[in-house]
C-alpha cells in the first residue's frame, strides 16, 4: 500500500535538465502535491527527495515505467 494516492512524472525543468516526480496524499483536489524525486533522464539517476518513495512500491513501479519509456526517447 502506498502512503501516495497518485503519483505523476509530467513536468520536465529546463534549467535543471530533470522530470519531477510529484505525488499527492489524498484525491482532493486542492491538495498541494510535493516533489518526491527527480530524474536525470540522460544518466538515469534518480535524485530522491522524500526516503519513503526509495521503498514504496507505487512510486517505484512509476519511476521504472518512466525510465523505461525513456529509453525509447534516447
Amino acid at each position: 500500500m502506498s502512503k501516495w494516492s497518485e503519483i505523476r512524472i509530467n513536468f520536465f525543468d529546463e534549467e535543471e535538465k530533470k522530470w519531477y516526480v510529484d505525488a499527492w496524499l489524498t484525491d482532493d483536489a486542492n491538495e498541494e502535491g510535493a516533489v518526491i524525486a527527480k530524474i536525470d533522464l540522460y544518466t538515469g539517476i534518480v535524485e530522491y527527495l522524500d526516503e519513503d518513495a526509495k521503498t514504496d512500491e507505487y512510486a517505484q513501479e512509476k519511476i521504472r515505467e518512466f525510465l523505461k519509456d525513456g529509453e525509447l526517447l534516447r
